[in-house]
C-alpha cells in the first residue's frame, strides 16, 4: 500500500480533518487503481466540483474568470486566468499545487492533473462548447498548471 504523507506535528494541528481524509482517499486510489482508472475517476471529481458551483451566468472570459475566481479562493484552490488563442482557450491555474502538496505528496499531480481538467472541461462545457472539443494539461509545474480547451491536435 503506499503510505500517507508524513505530516510535521506543527502542520498536522493545522491541517483539518478533510485534508487527513482526502490524503488517505489518494493514498488508497493510488495503490489499487491503474492509471486509467484513476485518472478517470479524478476527471470525474473535476466534473462534479464544476457541476457544484456552475458558471452559467457568464458571456465572456473575463466573467468566467471572475466567478471561478471566487470559488478557487472559498477553497483557497489558488487562482485561474483565461485567454483566448486561435484554436481554444488557455487556462493558467497556479497556487492549487503548493496548497494541496502537503496533503497529497508525491501523487499531487496525479490527483490535481485530471481534477483540474474536470472543472474547467465541465465549466466550458456548461457554457457551449461541443463534444469535439477537450481540455488536457500542457504545462505542469508546483507554480502554475496550463491547460488547453479545444480541439486535439489543432
Amino acid at each position: 500500500m503506499t503510505a500517507m504523507p508524513l505530516w510535521a506535528t506543527e502542520t498536522a494541528t493545522e491541517t483539518c480533518a478533510s485534508a487527513l481524509l482526502l490524503g488517505g482517499i489518494a493514498a488508497e486510489i493510488g495503490a489499487t487503481a491503474p492509471r486509467g482508472q484513476q485518472a478517470a475517476f479524478y476527471r470525474a471529481v473535476g466534473a462534479r466540483i464544476a457541476a457544484i458551483h456552475p458558471v452559467d451566468m457568464v458571456d465572456d472570459l473575463s466573467g468566467l474568470a471572475t466567478v471561478v475566481n471566487r470559488v478557487w479562493l472559498e477553497y483557497n484552490c489558488g487562482q485561474a486566468q483565461f485567454d483566448m488563442a486561435a484554436d481554444g482557450i488557455l487556462i493558467t491555474h497556479s497556487g492549487a499545487v503548493r496548497n494541496l502538496a502537503p496533503v497529497l505528496g508525491h501523487a499531487t499531480e496525479a490527483v490535481m492533473r485530471p481534477v483540474l481538467e474536470g472543472v474547467y472541461d465541465g465549466w466550458l462545457r456548461s457554457l457551449g462548447s461541443g463534444r469535439d472539443v477537450a481540455t488536457w494539461t500542457s504545462s505542469w509545474s508546483e507554480g502554475e498548471v496550463r491547460l488547453k480547451h479545444g480541439l486535439r491536435g489543432a
